[in-house]
């Protein structure tokens, strides 16, 4: 062999040695990126991207971007050289956009769980290691993987709106990243609703329901994307701007977590504690937006007293809402829950109504009410506090009357809350006696009630010569927004709003009375010892996830902890 071969030789030998490690960490990182990432993710992408259903909607999404963009510079013609024809062509393609990531890309995740109770595959998928969670966040991201892939279409198509001018980056941007986010909201609403049931008849009816709301939500966003397209543009430089869309985002990374846990829970097994992170999520969600509402407050509607109206009307919604889901849970703790209550005097006072149980919900949902009211009562000496500028309006005579009719819609809003929610709870015990209530059914004889409350007396009213087209009456006190709208709708406490204030607030005490023996017989249970066996176990799978390391006693020598005794 010549030396140039050999030398030859040599580099080859030693390029080879060189590629080892980059090629064994490569590997390493792969087995390491194999391991870690969820299982549900990887199967659940795999599934979609070979599915008929995707390729079919990219394909079509692809031949629907071509054309548009033929028909659409024909359409424009020679006036696309000099003229500023971008938000006519951004309209086109949102719209082709919009239909895959607000209806293919939520029914889709909707249906991934649905198909899974169809073919009794999550049973299997239960036994595994895998937690709800996971299951959850895994089909969540196989979807963000498909939005991602439509989007990576289109986004050639959108920089070319941009080029044709008329359109600026940041609207492009500022459309597009909400849109996302309205496509991950609802794929997470279609996994929610997938794991209502697993009965077929109502896997239909959910299906026809869910799709009627993406057509809906399709419609909104896209009229949505108009009017922002016939604006003058985004108004990037605008702080208004920026804190509107802070709140804004508040408000969705809190009801998207809520929506994340209660698709959690509902996968979960019926031993487990579903309500805690739950309710930790609710009150969270309240005092987020009660920081919101009081920097308005306090800054850019200095002394608005409307700002604590909307604060008002949104809390009591909020409640409602979860009130008449957490009434529809069940009375009963399993010996799982049962040890880990809060066992302290403190923590029973403070934390028992974290608990699992319709009782604990019902209290719980009141006192938020409750302690948003109280806020509002101490925003007139807060005023007077800080010295706040008030605001003369033309219809309101001074400041403490706006505050008093404002602290009337309060009152009777709590009232009215603790009334509906407390009637249901009461039908709902009563239900339970015959037959099983679930929490959607617990959410439909909410919302039949104030239907019903709504819907009777205005009927009546229609139905008597002497009563119709006459304005409010007592007639109408079952109407919850008729009947606390009376106290600003006049501008003042009116007669009406007395007679309100005297009977609606009794009856919402009796009928809390009535609850008090359910929310009593939740508050007696306490915490049990663990079982000997269940500690073993818990121990075992302790040390299955964090092993002991080892300990050096000598330089050549190392032992467990807890065997340095028995070290030679």
């Amino acid at each position: 062999m010549t030396a140039p071969t050999q030398s030859a030789a040599v580099l080859d030998s030693h390029s080879a040695v060189a590629a080892v490690p980059r090629r064994s960490a490569l590997d390493r990182l792969l087995l390491w990126a194999g391991d870690h990432l969820n299982p549900i993710l990887i199967k659940e992408t795999r599934q979609a991207l070979k599915s008929r259903q995707f390729l079919v909607t990219f394909a079509l999404l692809l031949i629907c971007g071509w054309a548009w963009t033929i028909l659409g510079v024909a359409w424009i013609g020679p006036e696309i050289h000099y003229g500023a024809q971008g938000r006519e062509m951004f309209a086109g393609y949102y719209f082709i956009l919009a239909f895959p990531l607000l209806v293919i890309v939520p029914f889709s995740a909707f249906r991934s769980l649905t198909v899974e109770q169809e073919e009794r595959t999550y049973e299997l998928l239960s036994i595994t290691t895998l937690g709800p969670r996971q299951i959850v966040s895994g089909k969540l991201g196989s979807a963000v993987l498909q939005m991602v892939v439509y989007l990576s279409a289109l986004t050639p198509c959108l920089a070319f709106t941009y080029m044709l001018r008329g359109i600026d980056f940041p609207t492009i941007l500022v459309i597009l990243f909400y849109t996302v986010l309205a496509s991950l909201a609802l794929a997470l609403v279609g996994l929610l609703l997938g794991t209502l049931t697993s009965q077929k008849h109502w896997q239909v009816v959910l299906s026809v329901v869910m799709i009627a709301g993406l057509l809906l939500a399709l419609g909104v966003s896209y009229s949505v994307a108009m009017r922002v397209l016939s604006g003058p543009g985004v108004p990037v430089a605008s702080v208004e701007f920026w804190q509107a869309n802070a709140g804004f985002l508040t408000g969705y990374c809190g009801y998207f977590l809520l929506l994340f846990y209660a698709a959690a829970a509902q996968l979960t097994f019926a031993s487990d504690n579903r309500s805690t992170r739950l309710r930790v999520t609710m009150l969270a969600q309240q005092l987020l937006f009660t920081g919101w509402m009081l920097w308005v407050w306090l800054g850019p509607a200095s002394g608005e007293n409307e700002v604590l109206l909307v604060f008002l009307s949104f809390v009591a919604l909020h409640w409602f809402v979860m009130g008449a889901l957490m009434t529809g849970e069940s009375p009963e703790l399993s010996p799982r829950v049962k040890r880990r209550l809060p066992q302290s005097f403190l923590g029973r006072m403070f934390l028992t109504w974290f608990n699992p149980g319709p009782g604990t919900g019902y209290v719980f949902a009141i006192a938020g009410m409750l302690a948003a009211l109280a806020l509002v009562l101490a925003a007139e000496p807060l005023q007077e506090a800080l010295r706040l500028p008030v605001p003369v309006a033309p219809q309101a005579a001074s400041s403490r009357l706006a505050f008093a009719t404002i602290s009337a819609f309060g009152v009777l809003a709590a009232s009215y809350l603790t009334i509906y929610l407390g009637v249901g709870l009461l039908l709902i015990r009563l239900l339970r006696r015959v037959t099983r209530t679930t929490v959607v059914a617990s959410l439909l004889i909410q919302v039949l009630l104030v239907l019903l409350g709504i819907l009777v007396p205005t009927v009546v009213q229609w139905m008597s010569p002497d009563l119709r087209g006459a304005s409010y009456s007592l007639l109408h006190i079952t109407n919850p927004f008729w009947s606390a709208g009376q106290a600003v709708d006049r501008g003042s406490v009116s007669a009406d709003t007395w007679t309100l204030l005297t009977i609606v607030p009794p009856i919402a005490l009796i009928v809390f009375g009535l609850n008090l023996p359910g929310v009593a017989r939740e508050l007696r249970h306490v915490r049990i010892a663990r079982p000997k066996r269940v500690a073993q176990e818990d121990a075992q799978l302790r040390a299955l996830r964090s092993p002991p390391q080892p300990i050096r006693i000598s330089p050549w020598d190392e032992v467990l902890p807890g065997q340095e005794d028995e070290s030679p």
